[in-house]
């Protein structure tokens, strides 16, 4: 297992992390009611757009051809579905969508599926950023979510996306709204990044950091991939990362692999086979491995809180456990899958132990350093609150340890926090906690020179030693 984790680092981002603008239903139960009022502004008369009005879809979505302004649903102007993903979205239904198949034609759900992908998605032409820059700014925004999201994005756009994350980093520490909503804050400040840079990920990702659980990579290839063709998907996914501005850093390469794999799943309408599917279609084992985890993250942590297809409350190791899932991707969704025991546990770390001593064999020790990451998270990184969460692990807490170190340096490698706990934590785990200090200071430096001078700012001696060894220098 321990190739497995030279092959893919990762860099997992904090605990209870809400990730923005949802696939997950064209429209979620109780929207499309009779009940519910017309479409307001509706201006269209294609058949699609009628069956769009007459099913009240404006009534829980946005969507500027219909004239809908609807909240509760994602919105389709930023979602851009393709034709066959609103077919298919329509017909099943599910994660919190019913089926229409009773209610609509097959003729009217192909016209309103049309009128979908042509007046919000694909034809809108490829490579289009549906993001709309306004005079919204930050101060004015009070404790309006939506408002605080496209403030930032203007921010972005105006005075570039490392202004907008390091104000999101500012007022994340004095104001709750925005720090409970600052991964999905981030997602938008990437959509304003990319039409900054005129659609050019790598430009975008050389001038934006990791703040807020690296929202912004994540936002970025979720902005990318929306609008895509589905023959094209796979072709632009390939080469999103393909960028010298992005491989030279292989922290940022990594984000963009995983940020892939967000964008896949809500491009897929949280089709989870299918969205790792098109991860296997990337060019490398690395690549194919780091978008599996941005599969996995959002999985878990859709836009509205529902829950998918793809969790169980009652195997609360699934899918990892499950035949689902081929060996190649379970490394990720272990690394994940306590975020998700945590809740239906309430929250009891001990138990949380108990279901990571479940795991399959040979992935127990991923699970505990899920149960690290979640530790750090809960904690604030703070190193003996960290410390002692992570002594309820059990024989599971050098693997939590390792997992909230991890967290800590990924978040912020300038994080003296990260330091402290090394040097708290018992002395027969302190040597795999330097260790994985240097495993996140090693993907952020490509020569030796580097990640000598990175470990040397926390590190000194044997606990030098065991840092360089994790930053492969």
């Amino acid at each position: 297992m321990g190739v497995m984790r030279r092959i893919a680092p990762y860099a997992l981002a904090v605990f209870c992390v809400v990730v923005v603008t949802s696939g997950v239903a064209l429209l979620t139960s109780g929207c499309g009611s009779k009940k519910s009022s017309s479409t307001p502004g509706f201006r269209s008369g294609s058949p699609g757009a009628k069956v769009f009005a007459d099913a009240h879809c404006g009534s829980c979505h946005t969507m500027a051809t219909a004239g809908a302004t609807g909240k509760v649903g994602p919105s389709l102007d930023e979602l851009r579905p393709n034709q066959q993903r609103v077919e298919k979205q329509v017909k099943t239904g599910g994660n919190g969508m019913p089926s229409f198949a009773g209610k609509l034609s097959g003729t009217e759900i192909k016209q309103v599926a049309g009128f979908v992908a042509t007046a919000a998605g694909t034809g809108q032409s490829a490579g289009k950023i549906s993001f709309t820059p306004d005079d919204k700014k930050v101060e004015d925004c009070g404790s309006d979510q939506a408002c605080f999201e496209q403030a930032f994005g203007n921010l972005a756009y105006n005075e570039g996306p490392k202004a907008a994350l390091d104000k999101l980093a500012e007022l994340s520490n004095t104001n709750p709204l925005v720090r409970g909503g600052c991964h999905p804050i981030a997602h938008k400040i990437g959509a304003g990044a990319l039409l900054k840079y005129k659609g050019d990920v790598g430009a975008a990702f050389a001038a934006g950091n990791g703040t807020c659980g690296s929202g912004y990579y994540h936002g970025l290839l979720q902005w990318k991939l929306a609008g895509v063709r589905a023959d094209q998907v796979a072709s632009v996914a390939r080469t999103a990362c393909d960028d010298p501005q992005i491989k030279s850093n292989a922290f940022n390469y990594y984000q963009c692999d995983h940020g892939l794999g967000h964008g896949l799943m809500l491009y897929t309408s949280y089709d989870l086979p299918a969205a790792l599917d098109y991860c296997h279609q990337l060019q490398t084992e690395f690549d194919q491995v780091a978008c599996s985890g941005g599969v996995f993250m959002e999985n878990q942590s859709s836009s509205f809180g529902l829950h998918t297809t793809w969790l169980s409350t009652k195997n609360l190791l699934y899918p990892c456990n499950s035949k689902e899932v081929e060996r190649q991707d379970k490394l990720y969704c272990y690394l994940l899958v306590t975020s998700h025991i945590l809740p239906y546990v309430g929250g009891d770390w001990v138990k949380t132990a108990d279901w990571c001593r479940r795991s399959e064999r040979g992935w127990v020790e991923y699970c505990f350093q899920s149960y690290g990451r979640d530790v750090a998270g809960a904690a604030v990184r703070n190193p003996a609150q960290m410390k002692n969460l992570c002594g309820m692990a059990g024989s599971g807490e050098k693997e939590c340890i390792y997992g909230a170190i991890r967290d800590v340096m990924n978040n912020n490698a300038q994080d003296p926090q990260g330091e402290a706990f090394c040097k708290i934590v018992k002395a027969k785990f302190r040597a795999y906690c330097f260790f994985g200090i240097g495993t996140i200071l090693g993907t952020q430096h490509a020569d030796s020179a580097g990640k000598q001078a990175a470990c040397e700012q926390w590190a000194k001696g044997e606990d030098l030693a065991q840092c360089l060894t994790g930053a492969g220098a």
